[in-house]
This record gives structure tokens, C-alpha cells and sequence, in this order.
């Protein structure tokens, strides 16, 4: 799955801790429903993609690499009080020979040797070729000395984060605007769908897309929470509710 949101998604928070809090709920949503890419596009009322883009790529991040790749600074002050994801390649310090881990080439000797933080007292051996600061995943081949290569997961590694252009975004075949004028979708339509777009908490899709110039027609509209009990769907409750659906009908019969 991939979902879609708007720079503007932020703009009825004013309260730092909420911003992140929010951004946290949906970063939370998105590992709990594999979501394996977050697109975030411009919305010309308000440009904060830089912020909600570092804050979820902080999430997604191990915890032992984040030193490397977020240096403490004033934006991510709070970003330590968000509940961790726990997703697969957030592993402990118990290292198991065979595991899979997430690692950063810290240092390359003039001949290409690279050495690579997996989160453990002692840098490790990487026996493949890598640039320094690359994030590489790896496999443990050896604990004494510690020795991983190149590794591909089988199971649920995490989600990248990009920025997008709408236009790109509605063009594409699996693609699905979220709305409240939306219609009830089928199941075996939702299998067919892989990406949902969201609109701000103060427009929808459409309304953004009329200030950019974009038609959205030919473009599936759905209402996820038909009969909703409250006025509006906040942002991040719509991304859980859609995902949890779109989850669910992936497996029902």
C-alpha cells in the first residue's frame, strides 16, 4: 500500500507537540498497515513537506542510526516523546548469527574495505562495496568478528518517504482520491487499488486540485467512513480507518 498527503496537513495545529504528535499517528498507522511509501504533495496554501518528512523519516529510522542521519537540532525536540514504531528493522542489541539489520557505512579504507554501524558496541565488517554514510541492510555472517553482507528482507522492512506532484499522483491506474462526496467502494475494488490520497483538514483532494490547475476526472472517489457519526474525519483518523479497510478486504473472501 502507499498513501498520499497534502503539505498542508498540519495547518489547524499550531501546538509543536501536536504537529508531531499527529505526524506520529500517522507514521504509527502506516507501519501497523505496511505501507511501504508516503508520498507527500504541495498544496499551495501551505508548504510544510520538509517538517513532515524529516518527522517520519526520524520514525522510520533505527534508533542507532539516527545519530548519524538526524544531528540534534531544534525541529526534532519533540520528536523523542512519539510512541516507537517497532517495526522488524528496529532490532535490540541481542544479535543473532543469520538476522537481518539495518546499517550505515561509517568508515572506508582507501582500498574499499567499508565498516558499517548495526547497532552494536563494535563497527562491522560489510563484505560488499558501499559508499560512506550509505544505509545498507545486511545479514550477520559472524558475531567474533563481526561480519554482515548485503541482505534483502522477506518481511515488512519499513516505508520511504517522497515528495510528488499531485498531477503524477492522479494519473496513475491504482490510484484513489478519499472524500466524504466519495461512493461506498466494493471489496473487490479495493483490491485492485494500491494508492489513497488524502486532502487537508481544511480541503479535499479536489478543492487542491482546482488550485493547482488539475482535473480529477476519470479518478475513483471513495467515502471510506460512510454514515460518520462526527462532522468532519481528522486527518490522521482517516488515514488508520482507510488503511484498516483496505487491509481487511485484501483478505475477506
Amino acid at each position: 500500500m502507499e498513501i498520499a498527503i497534502p503539505s498542508s496537513s498540519l495547518i489547524n495545529e499550531k501546538d509543536e507537540k501536536i504537529r508531531f504528535f499527529k505526524t506520529g499517528m500517522i507514521a504509527r498507522a502506516c507501519a501497523v498497515f505496511r505501507v511501504e511509501r508516503i508520498y507527500i504533495y504541495p498544496d499551495p496554501v501551505l508548504d510544510e513537506s520538509d517538517f513532515i518528512k524529516e518527522v517520519l523519516e526520524y520514525l522510520e529510522t533505527p534508533q542507532y542510526l539516527r545519530k548519524y542521519l538526524f544531528p540534534l537540532k531544534k525541529g526534532l525536540r519533540y520528536a523523542g516523546l512519539l510512541p516507537p514504531l517497532k517495526i522488524p528493522s528496529h532490532k535490540p542489541k541481542d544479535l543473532k548469527i543469520g538476522e537481518v539489520r539495518e546499517g550505515l557505512i561509517v568508515r572506508v579504507a582507501p582500498d574499499g574495505t567499508a565498516w558499517a554501524d548495526i547497532g552494536m558496541d563494535a563497527l562491522a565488517l560489510y563484505k560488499g562495496k558501499a559508499g560512506e554514510r550509505a544505509r545498507v541492510t545486511v545479514r550477520v555472517c559472524s558475531k567474533k568478528p563481526l561480519v554482515v553482507e548485503e541482505a534483502h528482507p522477506e518481511e515488512y522492512w519499513g516505508y520511504e518517504v517522497r515528495k510528488a506532484d499531485l498531477e503524477d499522483l492522479i494519473e496513475r491506474e491504482d490510484a484513489v482520491i478519499t472524500s466524504r462526496k466519495g461512493r461506498i467502494p466494493l471489496s473487490n475494488e479495493m483490491r485492485r487499488k494500491n494508492l489513497l490520497i488524502f486532502g487537508s483538514p481544511a480541503e479535499g483532494v479536489q478543492e487542491i486540485a482546482e488550485k493547482l490547475g488539475l482535473k480529477v476526472e476519470g479518478v475513483d472517489v471513495w467515502n471510506m467512513f460512510p454514515d460518520q457519526g462526527t462532522q468532519t474525519v481528522r486527518l490522521e483518523e482517516a488515514v488508520i480507518g482507510s488503511l484498516a479497510l483496505m487491509n481487511y478486504a485484501k483478505w475477506v473472501v
